[in-house]
Parts: C-alpha cells; sequence; structure tokens
C-alpha cells in the first residue's frame, strides 16, 4: 500500500471511529435538549494603523451542543468600524503614513463558524450541582464583507461603491457562561480576531503594513430550547434535578396588548401635546422572554413664533409642524422578576425590560413663518425610516383574563426631519408615556398565562387537581417542645409475698387512656434517671388531672394478680410515693403511619397553613404536634398520587362561608399567609 494511501486510511479510520464513539454518547445521554439561540454585544480595541472609535459588533448566533463537552456555533455579526476625529493636520503630499488620513467608516458583515470546548470537567465543576459558572474556549474562522470610505488630509477622499471580495477572520477566545435557570444563560469572554485584511480603517501603511487585529470584548444572553429544571440543555447535565413526574403544566402563550399615551418628540420646534394608541400581539416563550409585534399610530406637534428672516428647513422657519408617525416594531419582552428564579406564588406585578426595532413612517403638515404651507408631505423614503426601540412596562394582574399595564418607550428614530427641519445636527427622536390593558388569548379560571407562572401552579391537562388561589407557604416549622422535667419511669420490683397487691385504678379513664398499675410492697420503688426524650411516635400514658390533684388514690383489689416483671438490677432508693406525671398524649395522624399513599381532601373549600414536599413528613408531623398542642385539629392531606407536595389543612368543608372565616381566623392567630384551597373532585 502507498504511503499516500495508508494516511488516507487511518484518516477514514479514525474518521469512522470518532463518529461511531459520538453516536453512542449521544445514545447514552438520551434526549437531553441541545439547541441554543444567542444575542451578544461586543466592544473591540483596535490595533490599526489608526484606531478606531468605540463601536458595538452585533452578533446573533446558533449553537448546537455536540456532547457535554463539545459545541458549535453559527452567528452572523455586524459592525462599522470609524474615526472621525483623528486629529491629523492638513498637507497636500501624502506620504501612505497614518498622518494621512483625516477620517474613515468601514462597514463590516461577517459569517463565522466556531467550536467551543467546556471546562467544567477539567475544572472539577461537573460535580458540584450548585455551580453556576461553565468556563469554555473558543476557536473559530469565517468570511466578512466590507466597505471602507476614507478621506484624506489634503481634501481628496475614496469610497468602495459596493463590497469588496470577503476577508478570512480567525478568532481564538475564552469566555464562561452562567446559569440564570434551565432556559436562559448569561456569557461574557474576549476574543482575539485576526482578520486577513489592511483596509478596516480604509488604508494600508506603507511603514507598518501589519493586518488590521483587534480584541473583542462581548456579553450576551442565549435562550436554551426545550430545557427543563431535571432535563438540562446537555452542557448543564449536572444541574439536572430530580423529574416530578407530573404532568406539563398548562399555561396560555398569547396575549394582546392594547394601550393609548401622550408621545413626547425631541425637537427644535416648542412642543405640543398630542395622543397616539399602541397595538401588540405577544407570544410569550416561557416565563422570562416574549416576542411582540407591535403597531402604534398617533401625531407629533410642536409651535412658536418663527423668524421670516431664517434659512429654510431650519427649526426658526417654522411655526408650526404636525407629523402623523406609523410604527411597525418587533420587540422582546424580558420578564425581569422571573429571569434569576420562578416564584412560590404568583405575583401581583410583573416589570418588563423591551427591547425592539422597526420601521416609522411619517407625513407631516407645516406652517412657516413667511406665510408660506406645506401639506401632506412625505417625509420617509420606502420600506421607512429605521428606529431602535428600548422600553420598559409594568403589568398588574387584574384576573385570570385580564392584566393592567403601563409604560414608557424611547424610539431612537434615524431622521432630522420628523419636525420638518432637517438642517439641524440633531435626529428627532421620541418618547411614549402609555397606559392600557392585555387580554390573554386562550387564559381561563382554569389556566393562567405564563408570564405569571409559579412554582406551586398546578392546573393541569387533565382537570383533575386543584386550583391555588392565595400564597402557598414552604414552612420548616421547629419540632415541637417536650416537657420532660416531670417524667420519670418506674421499674417495678418483685414484690414480697408478705402484703397483698393492691391496684390503683384511675377513675372515669376514657377509652383513650390506659390503666397504671402501682405496687405498694416494702422495698422501696426504683427510679431510673431519664434520657434525652424524643417526639413520641406512638401513643403515651396520660394520667387526668383529677389524680393528680388528688392527695389519696382510691385502690382496688383486681379478680387476679397482675403479672410482674422483673426490674433491672439498679441501686435503690426508697421514696415513700413516687407520682406518675407523663405528658397529654400525642395523636399521630394515622394516615402517615408508613404510608406515603396520604388521602385527598374531604371536601371542597381547605384552609391551609403550611406545604411541605413529600420527602418532608417529619416535618409535617411536627408541626402538626404544634397545631394539636393549641386546639386544632389539622389534617394532613396530598392532591393525587402523583403530588409532590402535602398540605397541613385545619379544617375542610363544602360550606364557603365558613371556610372564609375560618381562613381569615387562621391568618390572624396561626399563619399570615394562610390561604383557601380549592379541591376539584373531578
Amino acid at each position: 500500500m502507498k504511503p499516500l494511501s495508508k494516511l488516507n486510511f487511518i484518516v477514514i479510520l479514525a474518521f469512522t471511529i470518532n463518529c461511531f464513539i459520538n453516536v453512542s454518547i449521544i445514545k447514552a445521554q438520551g434526549s437531553a435538549p441541545r439547541l441554543s439561540a444567542s444575542v451578544q454585544l461586543g466592544l473591540p480595541v483596535t490595533y490599526f494603523s489608526v484606531p478606531s472609535k468605540p463601536v458595538g459588533i452585533y452578533t446573533a448566533a446558533l449553537r448546537y451542543s455536540y456532547s457535554r463537552n463539545w459545541s458549535f456555533e453559527a452567528r452572523v455579526t455586524s459592525n462599522t468600524f470609524y474615526n472621525n476625529a483623528t486629529g491629523h493636520s492638513a498637507k497636500t503630499i501624502l506620504d501612505n503614513t497614518a498622518t494621512d488620513i483625516a477620517s474613515y467608516r468601514t462597514p463590516v458583515y461577517g459569517f463565522n463558524a466556531i467550536a467551543y470546548y467546556n471546562l467544567h470537567k477539567v475544572l472539577n465543576l461537573d460535580s458540584k450541582p450548585q455551580n453556576r459558572f461553565l468556563p469554555y474556549l473558543s476557536l473559530g474562522a469565517g468570511i466578512n464583507m466590507y466597505r471602507p470610505e476614507v478621506s484624506y488630509v489634503n481634501g481628496t477622499s475614496s469610497k468602495a461603491k459596493t463590497f469588496g471580495k470577503p476577508y478570512r477572520d480567525f478568532q481564538l477566545g475564552l469566555g464562561t457562561r452562567y446559569f440564570i435557570n434551565s432556559n436562559l444563560d448569561l456569557f461574557a469572554g474576549a476574543e482575539y480576531h485576526i482578520s486577513e485584511t489592511y483596509y478596516l480603517d480604509g488604508f494600508k501603511e506603507l511603514t507598518n503594513p501589519s493586518l488590521d487585529q483587534y480584541l473583542n470584548f462581548y456579553g450576551g444572553l442565549s435562550v436554551k430550547f426545550g430545557a427543563k429544571p431535571w432535563n438540562n440543555l446537555i452542557d448543564w447535565n449536572h444541574k439536572n434535578s430530580v423529574n416530578p413526574n407530573e404532568e406539563t403544566k398548562s399555561y396560555a402563550k398569547f396575549a394582546l396588548d392594547a394601550g393609548t399615551g401622550l408621545p413626547y418628540l425631541f425637537t427644535s420646534v416648542g412642543h405640543k401635546a398630542t395622543g397616539m394608541y399602541n397595538l401588540g400581539l405577544r407570544y410569550s416563550f416561557n416565563r422570562a422572554i416574549g416576542l411582540q409585534v407591535n403597531f402604534a399610530q398617533g401625531k407629533v406637534a410642536g409651535e412658536q413664533k418663527g423668524n421670516i428672516a431664517a434659512a429654510d428647513n431650519t427649526p426658526e422657519s417654522i411655526n408650526s409642524f404636525t407629523t402623523g408617525l406609523s410604527q411597525f416594531t418587533l420587540r422582546a419582552y424580558f420578564n425581569v422578576l422571573n429571569l434569576l428564579e420562578e416564584k412560590v406564588a404568583r405575583p401581583q406585578w410583573n416589570h418588563y425590560l423591551i427591547l425592539g426595532a422597526g420601521y416609522l413612517k411619517a407625513t407631516g403638515d407645516a406652517t412657516l413663518a413667511n406665510g408660506k404651507s406645506v401639506t401632506g408631505r412625505m417625509l420617509y423614503k420606502e420600506p421607512g425610516i429605521q428606529n431602535i426601540v428600548i422600553g420598559y412596562e409594568a403589568r398588574k394582574y387584574y384576573n385570570s383574563y385580564f392584566d393592567l399595564i403601563a409604560g414608557l418607550d424611547f424610539s431612537y428614530n434615524q431622521s432630522k426631519y420628523l419636525d420638518q427641519a432637517g438642517s439641524k445636527p440633531n435626529l428627532n427622536n421620541h418618547l411614549y408615556f402609555h397606559t392600557g390593558i392585555t387580554y390573554k388569548i386562550g387564559a381561563t379560571k382554569e389556566k393562567e398565562h405564563i408570564d405569571w407562572s409559579y412554582k406551586n401552579y398546578n392546573h393541569y391537562r387533565n382537570k383533575k387537581s386543584i386550583i391555588e388561589q392565595e400564597l402557598v407557604l414552604e414552612r420548616p416549622p421547629a419540632a415541637p417542645r417536650i416537657d420532660t422535667s416531670r417524667m420519670v419511669v418506674n421499674t417495678i420490683p418483685t414484690p414480697a409475698p408478705v402484703d397483698p397487691v393492691k391496684t390503683e385504678v384511675a377513675p372515669n379513664i376514657s377509652k383513650e387512656n390506659v390503666i397504671v398499675p402501682i405496687i405498694e410492697t416494702p422495698v422501696p420503688a426504683v427510679v431510673e434517671p431519664i434520657q434525652k426524650v424524643e417526639a413520641p411516635k406512638e401513643i403515651v400514658v396520660a394520667i387526668p388531672e383529677e389524680i393528680k390533684k388528688s392527695e389519696t388514690v382510691p385502690t382496688v383489689k383486681p379478680a387476679e394478680a397482675p403479672v410482674l416483671v422483673a426490674p433491672k438490677v439498679i441501686k435503690p432508693v426508697a421514696p415513700k410515693v413516687v407520682e406518675n406525671v407523663v405528658p397529654k398524649p400525642v395523636i399521630i395522624d394515622p394516615s402517615l403511619s408508613g404510608n406515603t399513599q396520604l388521602a385527598p381532601p374531604k371536601a371542597k373549600y381547605n384552609v391551609v397553613v403550611a406545604c411541605y414536599s413529600v420527602n418532608r413528613i417529619d416535618a409535617a408531623l411536627a408541626y402538626q404536634q404544634i397545631l394539636l398542642s393549641q386546639g386544632y385539629k389539622p389534617v394532613i392531606s396530598k392532591s393525587n398520587g402523583n403530588s409532590k407536595i402535602v398540605r397541613m389543612t385545619i379544617l375542610t368543608t363544602d360550606n364557603r362561608k365558613e371556610a372564609l372565616a375560618a381562613s381569615r381566623k387562621a391568618r390572624r392567630s396561626i399563619e399570615s399567609h394562610a390561604w383557601l384551597y380549592l379541591y376539584n373532585k373531578q
């Protein structure tokens, strides 16, 4: 076999083995989610002959996680390197040095493929489920298109009319991801870019002909598709929690937003109050992120006393203007309170950060200071004036169908003509103060909108579970206190044959109590020291109060002598009488004795004062004893066999008024967060 053929054979064999291993890994890892998408903003430090001023590098990417260690990403980037104030002195003869450049502007668009290698195994972070950082190395390459424009200090310029031949771009980077929740990651890092071109700053310097390279510091947000707390993106599978084995919670995801408000235009002409309205159709991918198509329409206006001698298209030449606006934008909604953790109970308010972009169409009327007027003037070119929207919105939960909203949008408009005075340095940006209402499409009393999701929400698709109407409390109560200061244990010695045996019987003993035999013999009673007593697990003997208070105890002779047990051999003591003092009986919920299949509530309305994981039955039992000692009749129940929580209920009834009254009383005397739980028997 020829050497080249041997090499080809080795390469093909290695590739085949690698594919087999990776396919095996994928099968072994099951159906873990693998896709994620991200947006990021970079701030480059340039190593050009003429450095660029601070700019942003905008990136959108789609990433596929091949395994726990390797990921591959396809990305597109956009940015513009520029320097419009180099400070170089004018000269008539150019010498191909950096001092030739008065200004430059170079838009760049890139297409790149990146490979990521996760370092969590190398750094032993995968053995720490609480860890939220995932460091990585990155290596990539791509092609970039660019179109430089240069102005020289001698008054000449050079401008590429079209994008030239693409140049190759290589990246080497280091960064880390930060786990927010199963759906979202933050990430940040640095990439060194080796660009195979001299012309990002517009020219090739004769005395220093080095490639134009730069270091990009970036940060961004990643959305992980299909991930769940018990089935995270494969990169994060060391953070998987136990699958609750419950049905997927059913939420509504569409919403229709409508509002009205006041726009404010930043203009050199005096402002005049006008109105605007907006409509938006929104889809929430999860509890933290949504996307909206928004349409807004209204007017902006201004008036002043103009100057008849002012030049046309200046602010001073206008007496008044009215401009109609039609704005189309695509907006991302970030539910700020839900980004970090899911609420235990449904909140009353949600707060959103809004980022969007789109087009603005404007038609205006104006009255000029020289007496002329303009009507129906088109102030845009197709497809419209580009604008970027940054906003804030607060949302108040009204009921299952409607929310109340109020917010503020800032629109960055790439136009100077909205006030019809174009010869000025500043753009016509505008604010929009608005309020309105949201209709949650598909939401009902038994199906919340996902924006209002919370951990204890349990409206499942089978409609056989319950409706939580109030706050659910996860409470770790203290263990009940048991007073052992007066408790003694009697060890009954073997009686002497000379005296008869008398048996004391507690009068009026209920069936819950137990008869306690007391032996009178010449041999003194023996008292054992008491060890630490834990919470009783069984029924404990109790002596009624009447016996404790009496000075003499009546005795009766039994028909037959009791069977006596020999005591431990302990050094005897000689008390005359030993008083038996035992705590009140502690009744354990029989449904909990070795049985985790708890019964559901017996009625519709249930007053609940605490809620526990099924793994914390011990805490539930402890709190039950506290409530028993306070005179309540607490019952521990579970809504169905698959539920992972149990509830402490002090009242279960079909009488709504009775339940409401008991709920109010429980909030005052037991727990301020007690709530009413409605059980659906379907």
